[in-house]
């Protein structure tokens, strides 16, 4: 014959003795303080983050993990026409860590030659600015030389001269030329050179 569940409960709770509530009181006023300072989460301890130019170390202190790469990058350098077999036996490292090592050099010229290219662009851009601004001033003066012109229409000439809309305001302010309106039917915004 098999137990009811209630003639179960029964049973066991007659046999087993009553379970501690957390109402009921602990003998030591302790217990109940570190019980009330604890937090529902436990705490993760916090890892310190690795700065990129910070070697990785390994666990018995012994090598940067990054130690073969550069091992790697080394031999690069010094045998540049080496296959990466070669290259991989004279550092002591895997064919991996070589391939690694020759795109991680590749990589570092291609920024090289990016930022020496910017720098020859920088040069040359900051010599060719006067010359443009010049031209762009003596455009204005032969322009402007007959009287006051729309800005339309002088903005016009500038792009058909080859005269770019930066270095021409930047002569408009070089030159000084005054700015007016004029209500020849429609009223338009008109550029002139000041008096002598």
């Amino acid at each position: 014959m098999k137990a009811q569940p209630f003639t179960t409960a029964a049973v066991l709770g007659a046999v087993l003795p009553p379970l501690p509530r957390s109402s009921d009181s602990d003998p030591d006023p302790e217990i109940r303080k570190q019980r009330a300072s604890r937090s529902s989460k436990p705490r993760r301890a916090t890892r310190r983050k690795r700065k990129k130019s910070e070697p990785r170390l390994r666990a018995n202190g012994a090598e940067p993990t990054d130690g073969p790469r550069e091992r790697a990058i080394a031999a690069l350098k010094a045998n540049s026409d080496a296959t990466l077999a070669e290259v991989a036996k004279a550092a002591g490292v895997s064919h991996g860590t070589a391939i690694n090592a020759r795109k991680e050099l590749a990589a570092e010229g291609r920024k090289q030659a990016r930022k020496e290219a910017r720098r020859k662009s920088h040069e040359k851009s900051k010599a060719a600015q006067p010359e443009r601004r010049q031209r762009a001033q003596r455009f204005l003066k032969d322009a402007l030389a007959h009287g006051p012109k729309q800005v339309s229409d002088v903005e016009e000439a500038a792009e058909k001269a080859h005269v770019d809309a930066h270095s021409l305001e930047q002569a408009r302010g070089d030159l000084g030329v005054l700015v007016g309106r004029s209500n020849t039917g429609v009223q338009a915004v008109t550029w002139s050179l000041p008096a002598p």
